[in-house]
């Protein structure tokens, strides 16, 4: 019996973590000096800070702006976002940067300084679908 309710136990563990859709750890999330990837550093970064509980998600809460992928970084609704090699001029980078564009909730309080730059460096590198 004690079998039986020990697999049952963690099958619905085994579940519940499956369905959750933020299974990133930020923590382990290092990004190079140089080569930044988007599928490897950038996607989960997005994943984690942005698109977690539907806010910049496929459909986005309160009419934010849709994040989830590559192609709706560059959407038109998202003009200048990403301005590929000017970082500065980018409002994601401004946005991560410690809040040097407002946005609310205020999450980057949270970002690591690894991150920041690590963003600032893709952006400079082209902002590419690497």
């Amino acid at each position: 019996m004690r079998y039986v309710i020990l697999c049952l136990l963690t099958s619905i563990l085994l579940f519940i973590n499956s369905c959750n859709t933020n299974s990133i750890n930020i923590d382990n999330l290092v990004f190079p000096a140089t080569n930044v990837s988007y599928q490897n550093q950038v996607q989960p970064f997005m994943q984690f800070y942005c698109t977690y509980g539907g806010c910049h998600s496929d459909t986005p809460t309160n009419g934010a702006s849709v994040m989830s992928d590559w192609v709706s970084l560059y959407s038109t609704e998202n003009l200048g976002l990403i301005v590929p090699t000017n970082p500065d001029g980018s409002k994601l980078y401004q946005t991560v940067n410690k809040g040097k564009l407002p946005h609310n909730p205020y999450l980057y309080w949270t970002f690591k300084d690894n991150h920041v730059q690590g963003i600032r460096q893709w952006i400079l590198e082209g902002g590419k679908n690497n």
